[in-house]
């Protein structure tokens, strides 16, 4: 079922579709295994149908993307993730045992986490990737038992117009509804009485989502971003460091969350890194003119910021380093961004304030790896970090020392790749993990069932009134945990 509610009475019309979801799913109770199964493998079936859509589609929003890139993520990805899902389900369903002592188990009494779905839960969906970050939340969701309703992005029309599309072949309106719509829908959205809501987006809109889902007391995962670091330590393999950075940097445009933001070098050799990585760039992509290859930004709004951090960079003393050099007016290049690197960048400008989100990359000196570290702890906790060298007590001076919601040695955005790895944030990056075990744990209900055996000449012996047998075992164990 697909809903664009543009009238004043949004708000009416989604909370009739949220009703429809919860009263199927309080009518139908708990799923079993069979219909849980049935529903993932309708989604990767979705998936197989609309392969060639889906990759026409998302190159149509952003004037450019990749096909590649979209098939080996939206569709390898997303079907890859599915079948893990499903392989791990059964294991998963199990009741997780719990420890109790010695002397309580003793009597044959047991403790275990039972999962139960939520109900119902809101996903709020971006436009850097509105197809893979649709499926990856459904996985958890219908893993774990419950319906949802998609809120997805005005911003890539034509990718949620296919995906409304799409979900209304593929599931009944009582179990996936796509929601489309503008700002407006939005903030309606997130206010609904959900049993769990998923946002992901930015830290100032998530503030939002925050008090709102307050109201009605629904749990939230804030999937966000920030400006993710990476320290390249005087041990890193200098060429195989920038081969990695050039890629990473500008897979899918640099508009990806997990994307290195920026990076602190020894101080020194931010010059030879800046050229060594516009070098591995210019061999990926030596043309953007009529380059399918590479990925073009969403739209005109975000070129102009991106344009924007340049100018006010260049202002303010920055040097500018760009590969290559490109006819804004030529055919196939109006909205693709050559990568820049920014060196000689400082704290007052721009683009060391705000998440980039495209080919820019700046390059800071440090003099020692406390003061890389002394940086990033200064700063709102990213929801990656990334580490090149080969020092391996430095590596362990890192991993201990940044707040964040994942690190990465050696390498930049491959653990999006893999679903047993947890994803989220920390901090003003995010709260919550989701993706793989994580994921169906978010989206259920842990329920501690206890049962009690022990004999109920025992209990009595805890009851009022208490005597001397009580004081007598309080004794005991005081005295006990005072010696132990």
């Amino acid at each position: 079922m697909s809903s664009t509610p543009n009238a004043p009475d949004c708000t009416e019309h989604l909370q009739r579709l949220l009703k429809v979801q919860k009263d199927s799913f309080l009518h139908d109770g708990v799923p079993d295994l069979a219909t849980r199964l049935d529903r993932l493998k309708r989604l990767e079936r979705m998936l197989l149908d609309h392969e060639d859509d889906i990759v026409q589609t998302l190159s149509q929003d952003f004037q450019g993307r990749s096909r590649h890139l979209t098939r080996a993520a939206d569709i390898v990805g997303g079907i890859s993730a599915i079948r893990h899902t499903i392989e791990h389900l059964p294991r998963w369903l199990e009741p997780q045992p719990l420890e109790l002592p010695q002397d309580v188990a003793h009597t044959g009494t047991t403790a275990a986490v039972h999962y139960r779905p939520v109900g119902v839960v809101g996903v709020v969906v971006p436009w850097n990737g509105p197809v893979l970050l649709t499926c990856l939340p459904l996985m958890g969701i219908l893993a774990a038992g419950n319906r949802a309703m998609v809120k997805v992005s005005e911003f890539a029309p034509a990718a949620a117009s296919l995906l409304s599309q799409m979900v209304a072949r593929t599931f009944a309106p009582e179990e996936v509804a796509i929601v489309e719509g503008a700002a407006d829908v939005a903030s309606a959205f997130t206010r609904l009485p959900f049993d769990h809501l998923l946002f992901t987006g930015s830290t100032q809109v998530a503030k939002y989502v925050m008090r709102a889902a307050a109201e009605s007391l629904t749990p939230v995962t804030l999937e966000l971003g920030g400006k993710s670091p990476v320290i390249c330590g005087r041990t890193a393999q200098m060429d195989e460091t920038a081969a990695r950075l050039a890629h990473g940097k500008l897979a899918f445009g640099g508009q990806v969350c997990v994307t290195p933001d920026y990076v602190l070098a020894s101080a020194g050799q931010e010059r030879a890194l800046a050229e060594k990585i516009l070098a591995e760039a210019a061999l990926l992509y030596p043309t953007i003119h009529g380059n399918d290859d590479y990925s073009a930004i969403i739209n005109e709004a975000h070129l102009r910021r991106l344009q924007g951090l340049l100018e006010d960079a260049r202002a303010k003393g920055a040097t500018l380093l760009t590969v290559p050099h490109i006819d804004r007016d030529a055919e196939g290049c109006s909205r693709k961004f050559p990568l820049t690197v920014v060196l000689n960048a400082s704290d007052d400008m721009k683009v060391m304030q705000e998440e980039i989100f495209g080919p820019i990359l700046p390059i800071l000196p440090y003099d020692t790896v406390h003061d890389a570290l002394a940086y990033i702890r200064a700063r709102p906790n990213p929801l990656s970090a990334y580490y090149f060298g080969q020092d391996a007590d430095e590596q362990a001076l890192v991993t201990r020392s940044i707040q964040t919601g994942g690190l990465l040695v050696n390498d930049v955005l491959c653990q999006i790749f893999y679903e047993n790895i947890p994803f989220g944030g920390s901090g003003a990056s995010g709260m919550g993990r989701y993706r793989g075990a994580e994921g169906f744990k978010t989206f259920s209900n842990g329920v501690s069932v206890f049962v009690q055996k022990q004999p109920e000449a025992l209990l009595q012996q805890q009851r009022p009134p208490y005597g001397s047998a009580m004081q007598s075992c309080l004794d005991a164990r005081v005295e006990q945990f005072r010696h132990s």
